[in-house]
């Protein structure tokens, strides 16, 4: 019993293996980022020339609302201060009616079958994010089981 006792304090008294840490992320410059997802748009959508020269600015613009509001964001929870009802409102309607926005720009940049292809595109984005994020949670979960082991 006390053999056993003495493996086991020995056996969780020894350092941890490295494995399963993250490595730290590198940022990537808003123009990088924009870069990206163009190729990613051209490569999905097979955009020509001239679509990839307009989607660029529309990702551009895109870029530019979300930094802002981003900032926006920052300031509030630095400030400890939730935002008002009309402040939600007003933040939730302008999402709005940017998404309108761009979903009218795409209709007149894309073909047809392009759009239904961006349609389609976007409708699976949130159900493909929740489902990577219950992918990287039990990767978490099995690596947290094996570092405990």
């Amino acid at each position: 019993m006390a053999v056993l006792l003495l493996v086991g304090t020995v056996g969780f008294s020894q350092e941890k293996q490295e494995t399963g840490k993250r490595v730290p992320k590198t940022e990537l410059t808003t123009e990088q980022k924009n870069d990206l997802r163009l190729k990613e748009m051209t490569l999905k959508l097979d955009l020509t020339a001239s679509q990839q020269k307009e989607m660029a600015k529309i990702i551009a613009d895109q870029q530019k609302s979300r930094s802002e509001l981003q900032a926006k964001m920052k300031e509030k929870r630095d400030s400890n201060t939730k935002p008002t009802s009309e402040e939600v409102y007003a933040m939730r309607s302008k999402k709005l009616d940017s998404q309108i926005e761009n979903r009218a720009k795409m209709k007149k940049m894309l073909t047809p079958e392009q759009f239904a292809t961006w349609e389609k595109f976007r409708e699976e984005r949130p159900h493909r994010m929740n489902k990577d994020f219950g992918k990287r949670h039990k990767k978490t979960a099995q690596v947290q089981q094996q570092n405990q082991k």
